[in-house]
């Protein structure tokens, strides 16, 4: 899901060199360093291969790097069949002492990295998710609006083409993410129904309820929630379902008792393109208009970009695909960036490697 850069800093480069140091000075394998930090929570072995590469832009949380100084603070850790992780009470006072140093050291590492690589930063910078290290063009496919207002026919004078589009401001704050992270990239603006093969075969970009059509075409290993809406009641009474281990639920959106709009669903997905090799599908959907602008918000939105990818390293690992359905915040009928560390936030959550699981 991080993309790869050609030039990595010097601390990132020294961080993973130092990481991969110690698990070959015991000689680990990678899957076998995996397994030990992850705990009770699965880690890939992919995970810890990008960890150990200068130039991922995958920099390891703090908290597994406190894993590392324990594990590698004393040889006891590998004494038996296989590495174990002692506790606190089994080390002595020197191994403690060395736990320290060695955490220390790489949280320096880590933050150096950080603070160098420009690609990691908590305010503007790249976007792990929006950018593409190939040279795939990008096609973003977007909803036609309901009801679109007369400019948006050609023989009308002040004749507007992206007029016609649903959810534009989830268009705009996507296209523009897209083309900063990738801008020497050709980037194309188009409806459903001019997705033809020379559109199709880039890395797709699916805007709106309405062009889910498409994405459930072009990500069908992906279990998408799927949007119904209750008989005979307006657009707005639609419903995510969602299924885990043979139990289903139904999240809807959230009005106060004016009746306005407080909290939407949101939709976020992507996988691997079926046909082409190193591209992308990416779908954004919710209930409402806010449900998809508050969706794209999630990778885009400088307060809350970077702590949400995090999440997705910490919750998936490095997959191709995954799923999050997502509480979307409202005020003043306009959405907000959702924050996924929060729990009340994320709903149902899925990749390759976790499988499907309530948020």
């Amino acid at each position: 899901m991080v993309a790869e850069s050609d030039h990595p800093s010097i601390p990132a480069r020294r961080l993973a060199e130092r990481l991969r140091d110690l698990r070959e000075q015991e000689r680990l394998t990678q899957k076998q360093l995996a397994g030990v930090l992850g705990g009770s929570d699965s880690l890939s072995i992919a995970t810890v291969s990008l960890w150990e590469k200068p130039g991922s832009d995958r920099l390891p949380p703090a908290q597994r790097l406190a894993i590392y100084a324990r594990l590698f603070c004393t040889s006891r850790s590998f004494d038996g069949d296989r590495p174990r992780l002692l506790s606190p009470g089994e080390l002595t006072e020197q191994e403690r002492e060395r736990e320290t140093e060695l955490y220390d050291e790489l949280i320096e590492l880590r933050e150096r990295a950080q603070s160098t690589d420009g690609l990691v930063p908590s305010m503007g910078g790249r976007s792990a998710v929006w950018h593409f290290p190939d040279t795939i063009a990008v096609s973003i496919v977007c909803s036609d609006a309901d009801e679109a207002p007369p400019y948006s026919n050609s023989s009308n004078l002040n004749y507007n083409r992206y007029a016609r589009y649903a959810d534009l401001d989830a268009l705009v704050e996507v296209f523009g993410q897209v083309k900063a992270d990738n801008p020497e990239r050709m980037i194309r603006i188009l409806p459903t129904g001019r997705l033809a093969q020379d559109f199709a075969l880039n890395h797709l970009i699916i805007i709106g309820g309405a062009a889910s059509d498409a994405a459930t075409l072009f990500a069908q290993d992906i279990p998408l929630p799927t949007a119904e809406q209750i008989p005979g009641s307006d657009p707005a009474m639609t419903l995510f379902r969602c299924n885990v281990d043979a139990k289903t639920r139904e999240f809807g959106l959230t009005r106060d008792e004016e009746g306005t709009l407080v909290q939407d669903v949101g939709l976020i997905a992507r996988g691997p393109h079926p046909i082409i090799p190193g591209g992308t599908v990416t779908l954004l959907s919710g209930i409402t208009s806010r449900g998809v602008h508050g969706a794209a918000l999630c990778f885009i939105d400088t307060h809350v970009r970077d702590t949400n990818e995090r999440y997705l390293d910490n919750a998936f690992g490095n997959v191709e695909s995954f799923c999050l359905l997502m509480n979307i915040p409202v005020q003043n009928n306009t959405a907000l960036p959702p924050n996924l560390w929060r729990e009340n936030t994320r709903l149902y959550e899925w990749s390759t490697e976790t499988g499907a699981r309530w948020g």
